[in-house]
């Protein structure tokens, strides 16, 4: 028996004091500003030049994208991006370079150590650095998923960085090139060179994964779509899970709005992701432009947002989309006092019948393609 014929037979009108989201259509939903990713490449070039003491990290926060992606927006000649289990050979090279600047920002706070590294040794789980530098450590190196090689200037100078991040996109510590009386020096720029060309984006091959749950084949048809435009990727319906989720680099989630929320067995999924990036579609009988679309765009995300989870949140897709005919037979018969069946809203619930249209798969598409280049699939 499904959800819907569970509660036909309970014969009771729902508390809708309890929703998680109002119908109201004129109910406001506060939007939270983000400038995004394309805007990002189309200020970078600019803001890099500025005199200001930007960094990647303060160009993530304003942009609402990850710091691996600013890196992403850069011009290509600006950077190398290359995997991170080059860790072990990049750090030796950097080890030979007369003097670097380790910098690790922590809460708003930038900790500087300039100084020749020094090579480490694996043991117990971690690249443990230990000798005659000022730099000891611990490094956990299976963490670094990407390595970047950045000219991206500072304060309007020349600067040359080797930046580690997480699989979700987070700087966890920068080396910059070291300094000679304010300038570069120039056996450690001819070696950043080097390794800038060398591993010019040499990186493993990135598996990717679209999982969706759908009652009447709209959200099927919208996944098939998503995976169409994300190279090396997968697709399984939300019974199907795969054993091992960490293998997979970038998750995307379909599934058909109950309530204004994500159904019940996508709502336990997304709640389950730790440490991945990923980006949410679905399908529902409200125009995607509504109140009660945006109120669950925002729920949802915000289920991928919870402390702890260390979600990389790319965005949202809506569509609308044909409603199973026992839901429309429950509302009408239990929830026609709190939710009438209007002309207005019996018209689009008749629209929503011929949807997901090609249009609205195209539009999903190329959402995710972006969201595919923003993370360098």
């Amino acid at each position: 028996m499904n959800n819907f014929e569970e509660q036909n037979n309970n014969m009771q009108k729902p508390d809708m004091a309890g929703m998680p989201f109002k119908y109201d259509k004129e109910e406001e939903v506060i939007e939270e500003k983000v400038l995004g990713f394309n805007k990002l490449k189309e200020d970078l070039p600019i803001l890099m030049q500025e005199k200001k003491p930007f960094t990647i990290s303060n160009f993530a926060a304003m942009y609402g994208v990850s710091d691996l992606e600013v890196c992403q927006a850069m011009p290509k000649n600006m950077r190398s991006i290359t995997d991170g289990s080059n860790f072990e050979t990049v750090w030796e090279e950097l080890a030979q370079w007369e003097k670097a600047t380790v910098i690790i920002l922590h809460l708003g706070s930038a900790f500087e150590i300039s100084t020749k590294l020094n090579i480490g040794v694996f043991g117990h789980g971690y690249y443990n650095i230990m000798g005659e530098s000022p730099l000891e450590g611990h490094i956990k190196a299976d963490e670094i998923h990407s390595i970047v090689f950045s000219t991206m200037p500072f304060m309007g100078l020349e600067s040359l960085s080797v930046l580690f991040f997480d699989k979700t996109g987070r700087l966890i510590f920068s080396v910059y090139a070291g300094r000679q009386n304010r300038q570069i020096i120039e056996s450690v720029k001819t070696s950043f060179y080097k390794m800038k060309d060398e591993y010019a984006d040499k990186t493993v091959c990135r598996k990717s994964l679209v999982v969706y749950s759908s009652l009447t084949g709209n959200t099927k048809k919208a996944a098939e779509a998503v995976q169409s435009v994300i190279p090396n990727c997968d697709i399984v319906s939300i019974d199907n899970l795969p054993e091992n989720l960490n293998e997979y680099y970038f998750t995307a989630i379909g599934y058909w709005v109950d309530r204004g929320l994500p159904d019940a067995k996508s709502k336990k999924f997304i709640r389950s992701l730790k440490n991945m990036n990923v980006a949410l579609f679905g399908t529902l009988g409200a125009y995607p432009d509504s109140p009660h679309a945006k109120g669950c765009i925002r729920d949802s995300e915000n289920m991928l947002k919870t402390a702890g989870n260390n979600n990389n949140v790319l965005g949202s897709f809506l569509c609308l989309g044909k409603i199973d005919p026992k839901l429309m037979d429950y509302m009408g018969k239990f929830m026609g006092d709190t939710h009438p069946v209007t002309p207005e809203r019996k018209a689009r619930l008749m629209e929503a019948q011929t949807h997901p249209d090609n249009n609205d798969l195209e539009n999903a598409k190329a959402v995710f393609k972006g969201f595919a280049e923003r993370l360098g699939l």
